[in-house]
């Protein structure tokens, strides 16, 4: 008896300890799921014909959530009142609140809306379409809509068609049927009827389906027609290297669900990563899609904004006692015309580099220890339509001292009666050949004293005067521009005594020395573009990795010569230049323009120092939508 009671406590310890040890062998939950939801059925059914209801219920294999269906969901036509969508465990209901037309076939496109309830895979791509008459509307258009300045693809836009042909219809009716882009910039409008339609695209911030002045557009010249849908070939398959523990296709599905039951039609090509699930051995049955190559014919659409932006005085402000403010909201070709509506009050008016923002600084000392000035300024802003019209307005300059301690205040006057003249000089190493030597001011110069700016040729310790002559900026500058003749490889000294310079207030600077060498034209490259198809209003530009013009130049039957490129990876593209303005020149839709044409060169040049390269190049042998090198591609896709 004893013997067999100690056998079984050694037994229930052995299990005890096994039991221990194998802790980590029972389920652990499996692969993650990567499958989005699978519509079962639906009532009507998809592709319904004479429903006259108000709710549609979608069932689907496993419990949803909804993500973001305002933005996702678009519906053709478009609807005053969108629809409400609701999920309910495993059924999604659609509502409709508008009434429906008659004789007309309706698309829900979810987009990315639908997701299952646990990992939220969305459902890609899944629509659900129906008629209000006996017949349902099956073609369709495709296309791609690219950013005409830069030919990168542009998501997020709305794409829309009318049967109406008039110019008229895009800025009055809403669109008949629509879609919008995806983050490649495709788009697909299906269910159409047969015949001929136009097609344009539009960043609709109004969201009225329609265009808005100042929304970004797109327009085909040509008539487009509907083809018939392409559909991928599914077909049922067995895979005999999966292990024999893996779950049955029944099982993934939902409760007893046959493989040959499930609606292939409604189940979007993406939507179901076939090569993942074949790879992680989920299931003995497969589906496997064979898509020829494919007929469809695509629409390039080119997306630009037309050269009408809201112009108007955003707003004025003294933040300084010197000089008064007024910020634009875009940049104006004209000065406005100020003057002031006080005794005695002298000033002087510029302009920024951008054009943006025009400064009315103060020149006498009453004027500014005055706390409150008063002008009138006739300026240019933008009507309703876009038109300039010249404007009056009164402008209120208020100046408030900050508040300080006596301290402090004692400070700031010390600070302002010891201020200096600041300025800047790209004077360097380094200095590019084709570069030109200026200074640029933070206040207006009023005086140059000549004889107190010296430019010299260092020779060792050697220095030799060099003749220059100098260039104001405009009546009243904040830029010097210096003309010298400057060879390269040599060293140079620029000079300024103290003195030199007076601003506007009579403040001056310290005496400075700027030191600058110049390149040597072994420091860079040559590179000659010569087009296989001579194009004179061709413009060449060269460009960085970064999609950023450096040069242009125009084409040359000879070849465009671009002379001292330093040595660095560059891309090139050309625009025709229609109109003869030396600039790339956006469309417009008022006068039924489409941009500039844009065309890249396929591939980067890589230059060297002290070597000659030249580029044969045929623009037209790459469709334009297709030549941007891949690395230079942006996808911009609106958020």
């Amino acid at each position: 008896m004893f013997f067999k009671r100690n056998k079984l406590y050694i037994l229930l310890a052995w299990m005890a300890l096994v039991g221990c040890a194998n802790r980590g062998i029972g389920p652990e939950g499996g692969p993650r799921d990567s499958v989005p939801p699978i519509p079962l059925r639906s009532i009507p059914v998809n592709g319904a014909v004479d429903f006259h209801g108000k709710r549609i219920e979608v069932t689907f294999n496993e419990y949803l959530e909804l993500n973001n269906v305002s933005q996702n969901l678009m519906m053709s036509p478009p609807q005053q009142h969108p629809p409400e969508i609701k999920a309910r465990g495993k059924h999604l209901i659609i509502q409709f609140t508008d009434t429906l037309r008659d004789s007309t076939t309706y698309t829900l496109d979810f987009g990315d809306a639908v997701c299952d309830y646990t990992e939220r895979n969305p459902l890609h791509g899944y629509a659900f379409a129906f008629s209000t008459g006996p017949t349902i509307d099956t073609l369709e258009a495709h296309g791609r809509v690219y950013d005409a300045a830069s030919l990168n693809p542009v998501g997020g836009m709305l794409v829309g068609i009318h049967d109406d042909l008039s110019d008229t219809a895009f800025t009055k009716h809403p669109f008949l049927r629509i879609a919008k882009t995806d983050s490649a910039g495709y788009f697909r409008i299906g269910n159409m009827r047969d015949g001929q339609y136009r097609l344009y695209a539009v960043d609709d911030v109004g969201r009225d389906y329609r265009l808005t002045p100042g929304e970004a557009l797109a327009f085909s010249e040509e008539l487009i027609t509907p083809q018939q849908p392409v559909r991928p070939f599914y077909e049922k398959q067995r895979t005999d290297t999966l292990p024999a523990d893996s779950l049955p296709i029944d099982t993934l599905l939902g409760d007893s669900i046959p493989l040959d039951s499930i609606p292939l039609d409604s189940i979007p090509l993406d939507s179901i990563p076939l090569d993942s699930i074949a790879q992680d051995s989920l299931l003995t049955d497969s589906l496997t899609a064979t898509e020829p190559k494919d007929p469809r014919i695509l629409h390039p659409l080119f997306l630009f904004k037309e050269q009408q932006q809201r112009l108007y005085l955003k707003r004025t402000l003294r933040d300084k006692q010197h000089w008064v403010t007024m910020l634009f909201s875009a940049p104006t070709d004209s000065l406005p015309i100020v003057r002031s509506l006080q005794d005695s009050v002298a000033f002087h008016v510029t302009s920024s580099t951008h054009g943006d923002t025009v400064t009315i600084w103060l020149l006498d000392s009453l004027s500014i220890l005055r706390d409150s000035l008063y002008f009138e300024a006739r300026y240019q802003r933008t009507d309703s339509l876009f038109h300039l019209e010249w404007y009056t307005d009164t402008l209120r300059a208020i100046w408030r001292a900050p508040k300080m301690s006596e301290k402090a205040r004692e400070a700031e006057i010390r600070r302002n009666r010891e201020r200096r003249l600041n300025f800047r000089t790209n004077a360097r190493k380094d200095f590019d050949l084709f570069d030109t030597l200026t200074l640029v001011s933070t206040t207006p110069i009023a005086s140059v004293a000549l004889d107190s700016i010296h430019l010299y040729e260092r020779i060792d310790t050697v220095r030799k005067s060099i003749p220059f002559t100098l260039a104001p900026h405009d009546s009243l500058p904040t830029q010097l521009i210096f003309h010298a003749d400057l060879e390269e490889g040599k060293k140079y000294e620029l000079s300024l005594d103290s003195g030199a310079l007076h601003d506007i207030y009579g403040v001056t600077h310290i005496a400075g020395t700027y030191s600058l060498q110049l390149k040597t034209a072994a420091d860079y490259s040559i590179l000659r573009v010569k087009l296989t198809h001579f194009d004179p209003k061709a413009q060449i530009q060269i460009l960085n990795s970064n999609d950023q013009v450096l040069r242009e130049l125009p084409a040359e039957p000879d070849g465009a010569l671009f002379q001292f490129l330093p040595a660095a990876t560059y891309y090139m593209r050309l625009y025709l230049d229609e109109d003869n303005n030396h600039q790339w020149t956006t469309g417009s839709w008022e006068q039924q323009r489409q941009p500039e044409k844009i065309y890249y060169f396929p591939k980067n040049i890589q230059t060297k120092s002290n070597w000659d390269f030249e580029e044969e190049w045929d623009h037209l042998a790459i469709p334009q939508t297709e030549s941007k090198p891949k690395e230079l591609i942006k996808i911009n896709a609106k958020k």
